[in-house]
């Protein structure tokens, strides 16, 4: 006679269900805690030995072993750990040991926190509390699949932005620090120094009869972490460069631009493609020839007219050819140096009449002639006749 099974009772169903939800938060809750990825950090004086997460407390616990007097500086991303009043952010509490600690500073972006403590040799535990603590899983996988697109992004909100005519914009993104400067025709030589994203607008102005032009660059401070640079103005990119080498510097510089009529002015792109930047000595005397010569007298006003005309038609080609192959460039440089010594001569000479520039701007052409036509057809013809 087999036995006849019982039906469990309601009370054995519920405890049968509530140890088998202890065993399953048994089993998932080791691999949600290898989700935790720890937060970015340099520190001095210490080494840091481990973080534990307090989801009642909303709190960050980081373990130190200490060397000697130093600081720690932490970025905490704002998916895993924040501050807030309603939607206002407020400062973290920060605890060395038991004390509270008021000699710390924060910095904030609109993705993380970055906060750096003083520490001593008897410092074994830092606590920094917050109001809220956040899925370390969810936040390691958002990082990953979003990381790619996040500068871009930025990029593409910023360009939608007006900014004022004349002005332009240098956007640094990175996740690490860094120093620099910036200067433009306009702005005086201005250093610079952070963490992680800013931006600076900046005076770039491109008015009659001359070019405005811009420069920067940003040194990268740490062996880890990218580097982004770009300059914006009239919501166009005028200029970008990056970077993920260690204590790599990223440069960049080029023609401001602006709504309004540049002028018969214009930019040297072939000199600046030569010799690598706008703010180069010999584009720099090109430019003053120009301006406070050349552009001085109706007639000069009249001949650059149509020079640009004609140096328009082609130098942008020949400025991308330059920068694609550098034995090009090296040619274009022994071709044009003549010139630019040719050039050099009118910074000694008044051209403060029509007559004048008239007549240096005829000998100047016939030297040049006599440079670039006649000495090499001289030459040709002398091989010619010896052999």
């Amino acid at each position: 006679m087999s036995p006849i099974i019982q039906p469990l009772s309601v009370y054995a169903k519920i405890i049968a269900i509530t140890l088998f939800v202890v065993m399953l938060g048994t089993l998932i809750s080791p691999a949600l805690a290898q989700q935790f990825k720890e937060p970015v950090y340099t520190i001095r004086g210490a080494e840091i030995s481990g973080f534990e997460i307090d989801q009642e407390d909303a709190s960050l616990i980081i373990s130190i072993d200490p060397r000697a007097r130093g600081e720690i500086t932490i970025t905490l991303p704002r998916n895993l750990i924040d501050a807030k009043i309603g939607f206002e952010d407020i400062d973290f509490h920060v605890f060395i040991g038991t004390n509270h600690a008021d000699n710390h500073t924060e910095t904030r972006t609109a993705f993380d926190r970055t906060v750096t403590i003083p520490i001593k040799r008897s410092t074994t535990e830092i606590t920094i509390f917050g109001t809220h603590i956040f899925s370390q899983m969810s936040t390691t996988q958002t990082q990953t699949q979003t990381q790619p697109q996040t500068t871009e992004t930025r990029i593409a909100d910023e360009l939608r932005e007006q900014i004022p005519d004349g002005k332009a914009k240098l956007l640094i993104y990175s996740d690490t620090n860094w120093k620099g400067a910036y200067q433009s025709s306009n702005t005086d030589y201005t250093e610079i120094v952070g963490q992680r994203d800013k931006s600076f607008i900046f005076d770039c102005e491109s008015s009659f009869g001359r070019q405005g032009v811009f420069g920067a660059k940003i040194e990268k401070l740490t062996e880890h972490g990218y580097l982004t640079i770009v300059a914006i103005q009239n919501q166009k990119i005028i200029s970008q460069g990056s970077t993920n080498e260690q204590f790599m510097e990223v440069l960049v510089n080029g023609d401001c631009v602006s709504s309004s009529s540049v002028g018969p002015g214009g930019g040297c792109l072939i000199a600046t493609a030569t010799f690598g930047s706008e703010l180069a000595t010999q584009v720099q005397q090109l430019r003053e020839l120009r301006d406070s010569k050349l552009l001085q007298t109706n007639s000069g006003l009249a001949f650059m007219e149509s020079f640009n005309e004609f140096y328009y038609s082609f130098s942008p080609y020949i400025a991308d050819l330059e920068r694609e192959n550098p034995v090009f460039k090296e040619v274009v440089k022994l071709t044009i140096t003549p010139l630019l010594t040719s050039l050099s001569l009118l910074n000694y000479v008044e051209l403060d009449s029509e007559e004048s520039v008239l007549g240096y701007g005829i000998s100047l052409i016939l030297l040049n002639v006599a440079m670039y036509i006649g000495i090499p057809a001289i030459v040709i013809i002398g091989i010619r006749k010896k052999f």
